[in-house]
């Protein structure tokens, strides 16, 4: 962008009474389209995998392709294609340049806004349980949608993150809660995808390769083009019509990213005929002027797209009360048949304390300190389960019912999350989250032998069996047929997906439990099947998202929740409270069965990788790889564009 245009986070030294990271109020009198019509109703998937791969490929390329993310010779933009992307970009600048004489300069949309956008969109994402190594780069490419500015930097932290701006000079710090809101990522994830997609030549985060436009197709692009409007014609149907364009074809921000490229071959096809030279150059030279209308259009939607997304996901609740409920009943009572071999009483029990710790959730005094809603959680349940289990010792199982309903709050989930964050190179986001999640594992488990150490004085019992491996009544494994499909359906609700994902996140929910409960059964080893079921029901979640579009992250997280890491933690953690120490060979035992589970996933998405946020890793690391080639070509260029501030070149 030039120096005329905004840049991100310009104006972060604002009067002290105003907040950094929030929208001028004064400016953000937004257009008045229907953001859901543009960007929240579009269901088309974010990633397309017929883009990024050659038509008439082997099978060899295709499972290259399949494990690695990108194809071995690519994907080309086909001459076709071209040919009408460059249509597109010349309708786009007319109308940009119409809306312009006719409407002129948005208020809204202005620097502060942009960093609202940016600092929104990368906490929804992260709440929504985006992993960082998708994030970071991800979150740049759209910054580069938003702003036209390259080399957006993120660096993200558990609770913390930063952005400098290169054109500006300027950090930003901004707050971040990591979380598991599988629709809110779906919605936060179609904002980013359209975003990235102005600096890209197609509808993804992602760019394909593409010969640049022939020069006969410029002059016929730009005398072939012509805009009449009828009195009817807002300013809201043209702001929509600019930035679909920009979405479905050449990007504004790909085509300035581009321009060497494209004045080269000019400059040689043309030689000779300086006035086709004059009429190419007049009309694809962006001015200044044209890129801040783009990036206040585009923030403005994407603004108003967030605000609706906050009022979807944070003001109305997406499932009834009721039902929210009845999910954590059968939750929790699944997770004590299933895993602790308890009796229909015990799992009954378990269900009901699970509901009465969704109470406690939804308790007001608490809502902002995790810490005293788990202490008073764990101490009422393992009060009442001590007193249940001593007062019919012979029928009930203490821990069959304290940890299926404690199920919900544990953290050994975040436990394999976070060594999935170390394997891909973010440690310390991953070392964080591993031992927050143990402590506060920890401290439930500790709470849970308190509560119940109040019902032995209270009852007055000396002595109590609490071993925590088995229950000695289960239920038949007949029974699983129904229960393993209904518990995987509740465990699937506890992400808060879509009604339309639960289908297949519980399919993936009863496939990792099929291939734990084959494997353990047969050969007695529960580590070697638990790091089997993690690996199969990743790659297979990979797969899935890469031919449907759909992220792969939902599926993934069920698959690992249903074998219940929360639960090895919790065991091993209360039999320290019992003895009062925690060994080595204990943390040790703990360590390593997360890590199976963790080293597992992660081996799943080596087999396949993923498709989240509209990419995959392997195309997120060939987009890296591009972009320093061309800061590499066009380094010098910049620099003497940044000298002449008034310069107008191609694009």
């Amino acid at each position: 962008m030039g120096n005329n245009t905004s840049t991100v986070y310009e104006e972060v030294g604002q009067q002290e009474d105003e907040e950094v990271g929030q929208p001028n109020n004064e400016e953000s009198t937004y257009i008045g389209y229907n953001p859901r019509a543009s960007v929240l109703l579009d269901a088309r998937p974010a990633y397309d995998y017929r883009q990024f791969i050659t038509p008439g490929h082997g099978v060899a390329e295709s499972v290259k392709w399949l494990v690695g993310g990108v194809a071995p010779n690519g994907a080309r933009l086909s001459d076709g294609a071209v040919k009408e992307n460059t249509r597109q970009a010349a309708r786009m600048l007319l109308l940009l340049r119409e809306y312009e004489r006719r409407f002129g300069m948005p208020d809204a949309g202005g620097a502060r806004d942009e960093q609202w956008v940016l600092t929104e969109l990368a906490r929804g994402l992260y709440g929504g349980g985006t992993p960082l190594w998708t994030l970071k780069p991800v979150m740049s490419q759209a910054a580069e949608g938003l702003t036209g500015a390259r080399g957006v930097d993120f660096a993200l932290f558990p609770r913390t993150a930063f952005v400098f701006a290169p054109t500006s000079g300027s950090t930003l710090m901004f707050n971040m809660e990591r979380g598991f809101n599988i629709n809110k990522l779906t919605l936060m994830e179609r904002v980013l995808v359209r975003m990235a997609s102005f600096a890209s030549n197609t509808r993804s985060v992602n760019e394909v390769d593409s010969n640049s436009p022939e020069v006969p197709e410029l002059l016929r692009a730009s005398r072939g083009e012509s805009v009449q409007f009828g009195r009817g014609y807002h300013k809201e149907a043209l702001a929509k019509e600019i930035l679909d364009l920009a979405s479905d074809g050449f990007g504004l921000f790909y085509l300035t990213s581009h321009a060497t490229q494209v004045q080269a071959k000019v400059g040689e096809a043309v030689n000779g005929y300086a006035r086709d030279y004059q009429e190419i150059q007049s009309f694809w030279t962006v001015e200044s002027s044209i890129k801040e209308l783009f990036t206040r259009l585009a923030t403005i939607e994407a603004y108003a797209s967030i605000v609706e997304i906050k009022k979807q996901v944070d003001a109305k609740p997406l499932y009834p009360r009721p039902i929210v409920l009845l999910f954590r009943v059968i939750s929790s009572a699944g997770a004590s048949g299933l895993w602790f071999g308890a009796s229909w009483q015990d799992m009954i029990v378990a269900g009901l304390l699970g509901m009465m710790v969704a109470v406690f959730q939804g308790v007001t005094l608490w809502k902002h300190d995790r810490m005293i809603l788990e202490v008073c959680a764990s101490f009422v349940v393992g009060l009442l389960s001590g007193m249940i289990s001593m007062s019919f010792p012979s029928t009930m199982c203490f821990g069959g019912m304290a940890v299926g309903a404690v199920i919900d709050i544990l953290q050994g989930f975040r436990v394999v999350y976070s060594i999935m964050e170390i394997m891909s190179k973010n440690t310390v986001a991953g070392g964080a989250d591993f031992l927050e999640a143990i402590l506060f594992t920890g401290l439930i488990a500790y709470f849970l032998k308190f509560g119940m150490g109040t019902a032995k004085s209270i009852l007055g019992v000396d002595e109590m069996d609490t071993e925590f491996n088995q229950c000695v009544n289960p239920i038949s494994s007949y029974f699983y047929f129904l229960l393993v499909p209904i518990t995987s359906l509740a465990w699937s609700a506890l992400f808060t997906p879509r009604y339309s994902d639960i289908p297949l996140m519980m399919m993936h929910g009863i496939f990792s439990f099929f291939v734990y409960w084959t494997i353990s059964t047969n050969t007695g080893n529960a580590a070697v099947a638990t790091f089997v079921s993690a690996m199969m029901v990743t790659s297979s979640a990979g797969i899935f998202s890469r031919f449907t579009g759909r992220q792969a992250l939902g599926d993934t997280v069920t698959g690992l929740y249903v074998l219940l890491p929360g639960a090895y933690l919790a065991r091993g953690l209360f039999a320290a409270a019992e003895q009062n120490v925690i060994d080595a060979a204990l943390l040790s035992n703990i360590v390593v069965k997360a890590v199976t589970i963790g080293l597992g996933g992660w081996t799943g998405t080596i087999l396949c990788s993923p498709t989240i946020l509209g990419t995959n890793r392997g195309l997120v690391n060939k987009s890296a790889s591009s972009v320093r080639s061309i800061r590499g070509r066009q380094g010098d260029t910049q620099r003497s564009t940044q000298a002449r501030p008034n310069a107008m070149l191609f694009f």
